[in-house]
């Protein structure tokens, strides 16, 4: 990935302002919270590498980061915001890989709270990990994988156990992608849904997530910590917690979990 070809599609405002490339890294995520440590805390910083050689998801489970097909991208965010509302930028994170998709052609899904599908199948994650002081959020690190140019060859070789979960945006497309291209267009769609978080509050970002989501209303399942809740949701909090209506008629908050198909 080369820095000036992602300059060169840049139209961003604050985010991307200062941005690292890297060949290859452990993780994005780590580096910038390094960087924030050595002083570099610029809001909207954002770091790019090439590879991955310890990428992971939530939960620590691993993210598959081979070098010279897909984006590994992490953004810094200096909010003012309660370290209950973090999650809020994995939605601003969401609904700008939507919105990047969508320019593509593509109708991708979001599944509560992290990952983006196509046609039922992964092709982005969001990691959200943040930094405290004195109870208040010092800062957020918001990092993003996307399966860009992954052949069907790899992943049915290299993700067995995940292959028939798993698609690209080139399988999708039928051609390859050009990285540097769609890294500056979701940094760009960052910028503008954080100008939005800016101007407007959590409850805007929180308000597009639904919309882009589309299951208000409607009744979905959740794995909590090998309980799976179902019912309908009725609303979805500033906190980007699920407020789900059981058969039985209770109503469960769901704060942490994984949506079941």
């Amino acid at each position: 990935m080369e820095i000036s070809r992602i300059r060169k599609h840049l139209q961003a405002e604050k985010v991307g302002e200062q941005l690292f490339v890297f060949n290859e890294l452990g993780s994005t995520n780590d580096v910038l919270r390094e960087l924030v440590a050595e002083g570099s805390d610029a809001d909207g910083t954002v770091v790019v590498s090439d590879s991955q050689t310890g990428g992971r998801g939530r939960l620590g489970r691993k993210w598959v980061s081979p070098g010279g097909m897909n984006l590994y991208l992490s953004a810094l965010f200096r909010p003012e915001v309660s370290p209950r509302r973090s999650s809020v930028f994995t939605f601003l994170a969401s609904c700008a890989l939507v919105e990047v998709f969508s320019a593509y052609g593509v109708d991708a899904e979001i599944k509560w709270p992290n990952d983006i599908l196509v046609g039922g199948k992964k092709i982005s994650g969001v990691l959200t990990e943040l930094g405290t002081s004195g109870g208040a959020i010092d800062y957020l690190v918001i990092g993003i994988g996307v399966n860009l140019n992954l052949p069907e060859e790899f992943i049915r070789s290299e993700m067995e156990d995940i292959s028939e979960k798993t698609t690209s945006l080139s399988i999708l497309l039928g051609e390859e992608v050009n990285r540097e291209k769609f890294c500056a267009e979701l940094i760009n769609a960052l910028d503008r849904f954080y100008g939005e978080f800016r101007r407007r509050g959590t409850g805007a970002i929180v308000d597009t997530w639904i919309e882009m989501w589309g299951f208000l209303g409607k009744e979905v399942s959740v794995d909590v910590s090998g309980e799976v809740v179902s019912g309908v949701v009725e609303r979805v909090d500033a906190n980007g917690f699920l407020y789900l209506r059981t058969d039985e008629g209770d109503l469960r908050k769901v704060i942490t979990g994984d949506t079941v198909f």
